[in-house]
């Protein structure tokens, strides 16, 4: 069991890693095919340990969280090019934010 909580939970990091457009650039596979191989794999445990063993309900859960983080990623405001510059390099003078 331990051996399916540790794949399955690196699915599940999307969320703890933010997107690419952030900056961050540790999650190289893009969230549809993370959701894909989440889908499979739960699909096969579901298949090989029964649809009612805690293994197969923590695999749909992982998938249930990679649909909600899709979910939330479209209902975002998309940001514009500054927006983006400014988080890219927040050292930048364009960047600073001023009271006056």
């Amino acid at each position: 069991m331990a051996q399916v909580l540790t794949r399955t939970q690196r699915l599940a990091n999307t969320r703890n890693h933010g997107s690419n457009s952030e900056g961050n650039q540790s999650n190289t596979i893009p969230l549809s095919l993370r959701i894909e191989m989440a889908r499979d794999e739960a699909r096969a445990i579901a298949a090989a340990k029964g649809i009612e063993s805690p293994e197969s309900a923590v695999a749909w859960d992982i998938v249930e969280e990679l649909l909600s983080v899709a979910a939330y990623r479209r209902n975002q405001k998309p940001k514009s090019a500054f927006e983006r510059y400014c988080l890219e390099h927040p050292g930048a003078s364009e960047s600073r934010i001023y009271d006056v």
